[in-house]
């Protein structure tokens, strides 16, 4: 990982892992059995856009929150099970995973702050992959149809 963090949300603190790679964007905590209380993923995807969260990989819930470049959330997906798809049709650049429960007092238009807690080497995402990868996720979600 790139690096860590301090995310702040309200009265909430996370300590985090960077993902700003293309393979620690696709991999996230994918197959990660679990991970302690008031630590998470920061994902940077390095502008604001639309896009969804698979937890295919996931071996437990999470809270996602999604956090514009202006640093305010724009979208709380609260205990998304193992194997679901969260989408939101408000962009985003960032999206923080905790566990499920951690950030249940988070609402859109909240302010989050980041400082960096670890040395983190300046890294360049390869947007062109992680475009090509979130469509792909896309149009299969697409593709399936719930009952």
């Amino acid at each position: 990982m790139a690096g860590q963090a301090l995310v702040t949300i309200k009265d909430k603190h996370w300590q985090v892992s960077l993902a700003t790679n293309y393979l620690e964007l696709v991999q996230g905590l994918s197959n990660t059995p679990q991970i302690p209380s008031g630590t998470g993923l920061l994902f940077d995807l390095g502008y604001d856009t639309i896009f969804t969260v698979t937890t295919e990989q996931m071996l437990f819930p999470l809270d996602i929150v999604r956090v514009s470049s202006a640093m305010a959330v724009t979208d709380v997906a609260h205990n998304v099970q193992p194997g679901q798809l969260a989408t939101s049709e408000i962009p985003a650049r960032y999206f923080l995973e905790v566990n499920a429960g951690e950030a249940s007092s988070i609402n859109p238009s909240d302010q989050a702050t980041v400082q960096l807690t670890a040395s983190a080497e300046p890294t360049q995402i390869d947007i062109s992959g992680l475009a090509v990868t979130l469509l792909a996720m896309a149009l299969m979600a697409s593709m399936v149809s719930v009952p």
